[in-house]
């Protein structure tokens, strides 16, 4: 037998969530960040599809990026019960921004190449996730280590997307237009 996309069950306006501990509405937090979480890591597959032949080496950065995004969601899911993420993990983060971030002013107007700008795209909607992660934190979730190390990864990965789209611009022969307030 296949298997089928659809079950029926959401037909009410309602979905299974792993954070909720059951079905809630569709429009609750908890679905709000598995929603975030989906748009974040489609991001990066539009932008890894853009990616020109030569640049591997991205490719690999930005598919450990969309694990690492499913690790922290889930962690957070779970309240930390399975947890999927490390110190190590904000520290590859970490590692990646810092070696691909080049002299570049931080206030660039997203743009070059195509596959950059996708990342840039990525970043913005990865920020979203953030976001709506530190609001079903705060308002669901305990101070438990694990769940504030998963929200650190959603903080990385941003920045690591940042400095990925600026030095894929580079690699490219592209620069970023600059916003001078």
């Amino acid at each position: 037998m296949r298997f089928r996309v659809y079950t029926r069950s959401g037909d009410d306006g309602s979905s299974y969530s792993p954070l909720a501990g059951g079905r809630v509405p569709k429009d609750h937090p908890a679905m709000e960040l598995s929603g975030a979480l989906d748009e974040a890591v489609s991001a990066i597959g539009l932008a890894r599809s853009l990616l020109p032949e030569g640049l591997e080496d991205v490719d690999r950065e930005l598919s450990r990026i969309q694990i690492l995004l499913f690790s922290a969601v889930t962690t957070l899911e779970t309240r930390g019960r399975r947890n999927l993420v490390s110190e190590a993990d904000v520290n590859w983060l970490e590692g990646v921004a810092d070696a691909r971030m080049e002299d570049v002013d931080l206030f660039v107007v997203p743009s070059g190449h195509p596959a950059a700008a996708a990342i840039h795209v990525a970043r913005a909607v990865t920020r979203r996730l953030e976001r709506v992660a530190v609001r079903v934190f705060r308002e669901e979730l305990g101070s438990d280590p694990s769940v504030r190390t998963a929200l650190s990864v959603l903080n990385r990965s941003s920045s690591a997307l940042f400095a990925l789209a600026v030095h894929v611009n580079r690699r490219l022969g592209r620069r970023e237009e600059t916003f001078r307030p």
